[in-house]
Formats: C-alpha cells, structure tokens, sequence
C-alpha cells in the first residue's frame, strides 16, 4: 500500500470519530510484613476511682442492735407462771442460808430466766464463767443477774483482793415481790445519780437497797411483779453439793 492510500484511510478513521482504547496498566501494590499483621485489638479494664469503688462495695447489713426496751418487751411476754414456781421450789429445797448453796442456787435463777427468754424466742447464751456477766442476749446484749431477798444488793465481788472496780454492770435483780432492770442509762434518764448509791466494802462493790424505793417512787418502768416470795422458815437448806454427790454417785454406777 502506498503512502496516500495509507494517508486516506487514516483520514476515513478520523473522519469516523473512532477513539483507541486506553492501555491499563495494573501495578502490583507492594504490601509490607507490618500490613500482613492482622492488627491486635486489645481491651483495656475500665479504670474505678475510689469514689466509684465506695458506690460499688456492698456494705453487709448490720445485726440490729437489741436495747433496754427490747428486753423489757420481751421479758413482758415471757411465760412467767413455770419459771416462779421452780425459783419458788429451788428456794424452799435450798436456800441460800449455806454459803455453799449460793452459788448453786443463783447460777440456778440465771438458767431459768435464759430459759424464759429462750422460750419466748430471744437467742440466749448462758455465762456463767464471764466476769460481772451473766446472759448475752441476741449475740449482742449482755446482761448480769442479781438475786437479792433482804439488805445491800452485792453486784460483784473480788474474791478476796482489793476492790478497784467501782462501775456497776447493767443488771436484772430478782426480789421476792418484783423483777428490775437496772442500767446505766435508764438510771441517767430518770435523774438518778447511781453514784450515791454504790458502796465499796473492800472486796466487793454494792447496791444500796434505798435505791429500790426511790425506784417507785420515780414510776420507774424497769419494774414488774414477779412474786417468788417464800417463808424461810420452811426452808429445807438442802445442800446442793449433796444432791451433786449423790447424781455423781448414781451415773457412775450406770457405767
């Protein structure tokens, strides 16, 4: 073909409007050995200030506290009829005309009024080796027991030393006619200065008995009938130490 042909046939393409197709050239993208690592997500603890920890602690919930007013209520509900006829009995058995017997026969009293309690529902834990106490009452309230028929009340003794403790413990005292709760703060609430009542004997610190009358006189309301009165006179003054021996006596033979 000659060069003007080749030159019209060129023209004719022109003159048709036909466009050459683009050449695309594909690169290879070059991808690093970082970009071939899958990306570690890593996730982070929430920091807590202290403040927010304060808001998240569960406190646990408190034992409730068992007060003055408490026992009352429930010392007013207590079946009261079993527990004075075996105080009664126990008095008119025994005594406490012996020394030997007071122990005995008090340690008694304490055992009968846990158990009054007990059926009346309190959780009651005898003590009869705590010093200045005698009952702890719903794990918490913790009280001593007096008996005490004529004269100075003795709250507790120091076997034979010095007496240096001149602070009375909280106290239910069992006369023949009533039943008291005294404490420290009931006493306060009243007016009275328990102070002016305590005797120190040298071994031992004391309740005045004057303080019963002033009592009533006040209306105290720590105070309810409780008759275990008894005549003396028809006392047996058994020796509980005997009844020991002899109880010793029979479980062993039983062995």
């Amino acid at each position: 073909m000659e060069n003007k042909d080749i030159e019209l046939l060129t023209n004719e393409l022109d003159s048709l409007n036909i466009k050459k197709k683009p050449v695309v050239t594909l690169k290879k993208t070059i991808v690093t050995k970082c970009e071939k690592k899958k990306p570690v997500v890593t996730l982070k603890k929430p920091i807590v200030t202290k403040c927010e920890k304060k808001k998240l602690t569960i406190k646990p919930r408190m034992k409730p506290v068992f007060r003055d007013d408490d026992l009352w209520n429930l010392l007013q509900k207590c079946e009261k009829e079993e527990c004075i006829s075996i105080i009664k009995f126990a008095l008119l058995e025994f005594g406490t005309r012996e020394p030997c017997n007071r122990f005995d026969v008090g340690n008694s009293i304490e055992f009968l009024l846990g158990h009054m309690l007990k059926k009346a529902g309190a959780n009651v834990m005898e003590l009869p080796n705590e010093k200045r106490v005698d009952l702890c009452i719903n794990s918490y309230y913790k009280i001593s027991i007096k008996y005490s028929s004529s004269g100075d009340i003795t709250l507790h003794n120091s076997n034979g030393s010095v007496n240096k403790d001149l602070v009375m413990t909280d106290f239910l005292l069992l006369t023949p006619k009533n039943l008291y709760l005294i404490t420290n703060k009931e006493l306060c609430e009243y007016g009275i200065d328990v102070t002016k009542y305590l005797k120190n004997t040298g071994d031992s610190l004391r309740l005045k008995r004057s303080l019963l009358p002033v009592l009533k006189r006040k209306k105290y309301q720590y105070m309810m009938d409780f008759n275990i009165e008894i005549d003396k006179s028809q006392c047996k003054n058994r020796l509980t130490s005997k009844v020991f021996f002899e109880y010793l006596l029979c479980q062993f033979s039983k062995e």
